[in-house]
């Protein structure tokens, strides 16, 4: 590590040549640190972006890797040289990282941001994978954060559908998201559920690769200079999970690798959607969105429906989890109400009808009310709430959200966080999760009962 160090050195006396005044130990310090910051986002060998990373060649690129420079940015902070948010004992069980797509560019960069902030107990919940889990363990292992592994995949309600019933995904009727709180381990290799996650996501690639072919001829249309193939949108992530979000993301790219990041680029994005270019917003977070919005939704020149293969019922998508290992865990959309969602008490009646025994929020998206209303209705149901940000989006956004301190709502989401990291501890070390081998509360089939139990345990791990 000492030879890191003197790299870094190195690196920051370079970046600082072109500084006014001295280099003082401080002045080197600072800009060390930026450096170490900006190598969390490096993509490693064998991740997919990693393509153009090497083709930079990147001083640091065969020397330091991500949690190298998470420990020497760990190292500066013990030295007094970062000084993080004092611990607020918040909670925050759901982010997307790089894995599927988020702000984070890796996560390694989530776990620092969230020490950063004082976050006490920390979880990532990627869309159909876990490939992030190993490094986010690592990580905060070492920034010492209580860590929850979770995962995120959309399921279909066929007889909601034929009748029109919404639930947390607003524009299309059957749809149910669902989370698997509290991964514990790979799936089976050969096993169904195995097989049931990987025709999703085969489903999805075919499904990705038809809309950027659309968007390809779209482009072609307005400058014949412009193409995108699936491997650029590749490119843009870890380990080939491909969302809308990198179809747009790439968009954007291309127009700006093209014209520039000025009035060219927006003119160009202007004319490809049929806007006029004051529509067009700034580069980022927001002008993706607009993208994505314009090319990509249903009825928009790029779409493509989801075939049938791209979703398995609800009773599948919890036999899922349960070969991870998880709590499958039913998150409320909050506003806007959708018929499914109109009744709280009786959603979550039938969800543990269903083997669905706890409750997710994203607070930031309610009102106190409606939040007081879905907390109201988990307790009565006897289900743990678990909260979080989502970050599935280049915005930058709080890692703690206006109700995850908030007196009235803090101890609740303590008790959530209390229960999966019990959930994740005991199914490692005794076997026993939350849930049974049949799926029920695992203490005496009894939801009260399991739920006062593993938050009892869990409050001595956060202590």
């Amino acid at each position: 590590m000492q030879e890191n160090r003197s790299i870094i050195c190195e690196l920051a006396r370079r970046r600082c040549s072109g500084v006014d005044g001295e280099l003082t130990p401080a002045v080197l310090s600072r800009f060390r640190i930026e450096l170490l910051e900006e190598m969390l986002g490096d993509p490693l060998p064998g991740e997919l972006s990693y393509q153009n990373f090497a083709a930079a060649e990147r001083l640091w690129g065969g020397d330091i890797n991500r949690l190298q420079a998470l420990r020497l940015l760990h190292d500066e902070m013990k030295a007094g040289n970062v000084r993080p948010a004092p611990s607020s004992g918040g909670i925050n069980t759901h982010v997307h990282t790089s894995a599927s797509f988020s702000a984070f560019r890796s996560p390694g960069e989530a776990a620092w941001q969230a020490f950063m902030n004082g976050v006490t107990v920390f979880g990532i919940n990627d869309h159909y994978t876990i490939a992030g889990c190993k490094e986010f363990s690592e990580a905060c292992k070492l920034l010492e954060i209580k860590a929850l592994f979770s995962i995120e995949a959309l399921a279909l309600d066929e007889v909601a559908q034929t009748s029109g019933r919404r639930f947390n995904d607003p524009n299309n009727p059957g749809r149910i998201y669902l989370s698997g709180k509290g991964v514990v381990r790979e799936l089976t290799p050969g096993s169904r559920e195995e097989a049931l996650l990987d025709g999703m996501q085969r489903a999805l690639e075919r499904r990705h690769r038809l809309m950027v072919e659309k968007v390809s001829s779209l482009l072609s249309k307005v400058d014949s200079d412009i193409r995108l193939d699936f491997d650029d949108v590749l490119l843009l992530t870890p380990a080939g999970n491909v969302t809308e979000r990198h179809i747009a993301q790439a968009v954007e790219s291309a127009a700006s690798r093209r014209y520039g990041a000025g009035a060219d680029s927006t003119a160009f994005l202007a004319s490809l959607i049929g806007v006029d270019a004051a529509e067009v917003p700034a580069a980022g977070a927001k002008r993706q969105s607009f993208i994505r919005d314009r090319l990509l939704k249903s009825g928009r020149p790029a779409f493509v429906p989801e075939s049938s293969d791209a979703f398995i019922s609800l009773d599948d998508m919890v036999a899922l989890f349960r070969g991870y290992g998880a709590i499958p865990t039913y998150p409320v959309l909050g506003n806007p109400g959708t018929e499914g969602e109109s009744d709280l008490r009786a959603l979550f009646e039938e969800m543990k009808s269903r083997c669905v025994f706890a409750v997710e929020v994203i607070p930031n998206r309610n009102d106190r009310e409606r939040l007081r209303e879905i907390v109201s209705a988990a307790a009565a149901a006897a289900m743990p709430v678990f909260n979080g940000t989502e970050h599935n989006t280049k915005d930058v956004q709080p890692l703690l959200d206006k109700f995850a301190l908030d007196p009235e709502f803090k101890e609740i989401f303590t008790r959530g966080a209390a229960v999966l990291l019990a959930h994740q501890h005991l199914s490692r070390e005794r076997g026993v999760g939350y849930l049974d081998i049949n799926g029920r509360p695992s203490v005496n089939g009894d939801p009260a009962k399991t739920m006062a139990h593993f938050e009892e345990v869990g409050r001595g791990l956060i202590a």
